[in-house]
């Protein structure tokens, strides 16, 4: 079933792949979608937690940051990018479908280990999940958003 958020998702993920104005020409700038600002979101999430655990003795600091980026991951799970919604293919849809949910849930396990490092205290174990988290980050962009 397609309702009017997921139009509006398809729309705002064309803003997020960052197609600059030259590429869209005269079209107007479409407002964020409920994916668009999830991703937006996981972004400033993982810069901001970047930051905090260089500083080791404010680890506790990127705690707000984690449950912000697992929120986002969440809300992004329950959308579908658009080169998966326009697929007319229905076999290949659901099987695009279950493979992108799949690596939500990839990613949020990602950030659970982020989570557990920061209230464990151990910098280095937070950062080398957070970097785990990253890639899998851009590899879901490698596969989900058009070149």
């Amino acid at each position: 079933m397609l309702s009017s958020k997921l139009l509006i998702s398809s729309v705002a993920v064309l803003a997020l792949l960052g197609f600059s104005s030259a590429v869209l020409g005269s079209v107007a700038p479409q407002s964020p979608s409920k994916l668009g600002t999830s991703m937006e979101e996981i972004g400033a999430a993982v810069k901001s937690i970047q930051a905090t655990l260089k500083t080791p003795a404010e680890i506790s600091k990127a705690l707000p940051e984690v449950w912000k980026a697992q929120r986002a991951v969440l809300d992004a799970k329950s959308e579908l990018p658009k080169l998966v919604t326009d697929l007319t293919d229905e076999k290949a849809k659901a099987k695009a479908g279950l493979e992108y949910r799949t690596q939500m849930q990839d990613l949020m396990r990602a950030f659970l280990d982020v989570e557990s490092a920061v209230l464990a205290g151990d910098a280095k174990k937070a950062e080398k999940a957070l970097r785990a988290a990253d890639n899998l980050k851009s590899g879901g962009h490698g596969k989900f958003r058009p070149q």
